[in-house]
């Protein structure tokens, strides 16, 4: 991670809370969204360690813009991973494009829309993923691909397989 990385602060995904994360940097400003925070809470070990991490400002907790989070529906339908997301992973999203800040997650599905939606992300626990990626379903019976939400093939009625292609995503715009 680069120096102005930490002087910026990052976007955590509920992982990042898991971790450890804002926790081993005393100096670090992180940022979540209340869904995430929601999310985290109900440890009760962590619960008080959080309230601290607020109190001293190095836990701010924010909502993004509703035009940030359609922005990121968007992004993740286009990239098939929308129905893989919660509304949690959305909202994290949403609020790293609103604020131009780094997201530290581990979820290959919100890693695959920041890339789409040109979000630098760092991971804790995993490699991350290694190519962006468009899910599709597809029918293994008659060959035909549908958006990834389609569950049943509208011509012969079998159940749907989900794939990917590698697929670069090149100059979405914020």
């Amino acid at each position: 991670m680069s120096s102005s990385d930490f002087n910026r602060g990052f976007i955590l995904d509920a992982n990042a809370f898991y971790s450890g994360f804002p926790f081993a940097l005393s100096s670090l400003i992180c940022y979540t969204t209340s869904l995430v925070f929601n999310e985290v809470k109900h440890i009760k070990k962590s619960y008080s360690a959080l309230e601290a991490l607020i109190d001293v400002g190095n836990l701010i907790v924010i909502d993004p813009e509703e035009q940030y989070i359609e922005k990121t529906i968007f992004a993740a339908k286009k990239t098939g991973d929308y129905l893989r997301l919660s509304p949690e992973d959305l909202s994290i999203l949403a609020l790293a494009i609103q604020l131009q800040m780094t997201l530290i997650s581990d979820d290959f599905a919100v890693e695959n829309v920041a890339t789409f939606l040109q979000i630098p992300f760092k991971t804790i626990g995993t490699k991350g993923i290694a190519a962006a990626r468009k899910w599709i379903a597809f029918c293994k019976t008659c060959g035909r691909a549908y958006n990834s939400y389609t569950t049943e093939c509208l011509i012969c009625g079998n159940v749907l397989k989900r794939r990917f292609k590698k697929f670069s995503y090149g100059g979405t715009p914020r």
